[in-house]
């Protein structure tokens, strides 16, 4: 039944086309409805209680450890996806199982097909990092319907399908818990503005880890929602700096601006533009992921943190994502696995950038390649 799929995820592809008017785009999320990432919704943030009987989609518990994933990567050109890809083939190669690799360029009908293509390869479960709620939820139930459980990381993609990413509420939260410190020190405890730029293609579940940080800021500072912006960057970096650009010209007189990345893509374009702008004193940044980008910032200036606008990010340790996800493959396929589980965070600022940057360099050393 596997090599029937095509015709019906493209079916499924297509209405969800239709209704989301995504085609390709950029992610996180994740990192729920739940989630990782954290929006809105009350039950991205909790942990539901193991299933007594296999939920939809699951396997029943087969003879042998060893199983083929199937994983589905929307992209190989930022460090985070690089790095996640790199972390789940070594532990899965440590681990004695099969694996496939599909690159859809975060385009819904690419998700499709690329999924088909690796069940038409023998997977026994799908991995998913594309961040596509509507598409994931529809191929969710496809797949479950073939009795194929699906694991999709930093997104949500409903009861269907296993969840593992970060509490994006929850990240967000403690972002802006870390951005609070520099209000303190560096604004004297006053706020102007709280400005976040996100992206709507990634789905609510994603936007929470902005809308944490908003929410934290807003309310110890006793912000008005006037003073709370939300600017969509549709995962463009040209876009963000242009829009990020374009709103501090528009503010010259705002002196306590506090900007929230939805990544540290994000972080990087937002950082570009206040630098161009000459508002690095009247400037704070937060964003999310702690890639390279960011976490190269903080390292040249943990002399003088002062010198940066770009403050914090959160660290989602996606070197450590392999052995974890791995972890929950195993134990999904035995049988009973809880349908989501949230992977460990910390911020990141120059205090500590140098001993996060031993831990992840020691782990990578030990990737395979391929």
């Amino acid at each position: 039944m596997k090599r029937n799929m095509l015709a019906a995820l493209l079916c499924v592809s297509l209405t969800a086309a239709m209704l989301t008017g995504c085609g390709s785009a950029e992610p996180e999320a994740a990192e729920p409805a739940p989630e990782a990432a954290g929006e809105a919704e009350a039950p991205a943030e909790e942990t539901p209680a193991a299933e007594e009987e296999a939920p939809a989609g699951e396997a029943p518990a087969a003879e042998g450890n060893t199983w083929n994933i199937g994983y589905c990567n929307q992209q190989m050109k930022e460090d985070f996806f690089i790095t996640v890809e790199s972390a789940i083939y070594t532990a899965a190669m440590n681990a004695g199982h099969e694996y496939n690799l599909a690159i859809t360029d975060r385009d819904s009908t690419k998700m499709v097909t690329s999924i088909e293509t690796l069940v038409t390869k023998g997977a026994d479960i799908i991995v998913d990092f594309n961040c596509l709620p509507e598409q994931g939820a529809a191929t969710g139930e496809k797949l479950a319907a073939e009795n194929i459980p699906m694991l999709s990381i930093d997104s949500d993609y409903g009861e269907n399908v296993y969840f593992f990413g970060v509490n994006n509420y929850d990240a967000g939260t403690q972002l802006g818990k870390s951005l609070e410190a520099f209000v303190d020190e560096r604004f004297g405890g006053e706020v102007d503005f709280v400005v976040a730029l996100w992206d709507s293609q990634a789905g609510d579940v994603v936007k929470m880890r902005c809308e944490g940080a908003t929410d934290e800021i807003q309310e110890k500072y006793g912000l008005s929602d006037d003073q709370v912006v939300w600017l969509d960057c549709m995962a463009d970096d040209t876009k963000t700096q242009s829009m990020t650009r374009d709103w501090l010209d528009a503010h010259q007189d705002a002196e306590h601006i506090v900007f929230v990345g939805q990544n540290d893509d994000r972080g990087y374009a937002i950082n570009q533009a206040v630098i161009a702008a000459d508002r690095v004193a009247n400037c704070l940044i937060g964003s999310h992921n702690a890639d390279p980008s960011s976490v190269e910032n903080l390292q040249k200036n943990t002399e003088d943190p002062t010198a940066t606008a770009w403050v914090t990010t959160m660290a989602y340790n996606s070197f450590l994502y392999g052995e974890q996800i791995i972890a929950y493959v195993e134990d999904i396929m035995a049988g009973g696995a809880e349908m989501q589980r949230y992977a460990e965070i910390s911020p990141l600022t120059t205090e500590n950038v140098d001993d996060y940057i031993a831990e992840r360099d020691e782990v990578q050393a030990n990737f395979i390649e391929h």
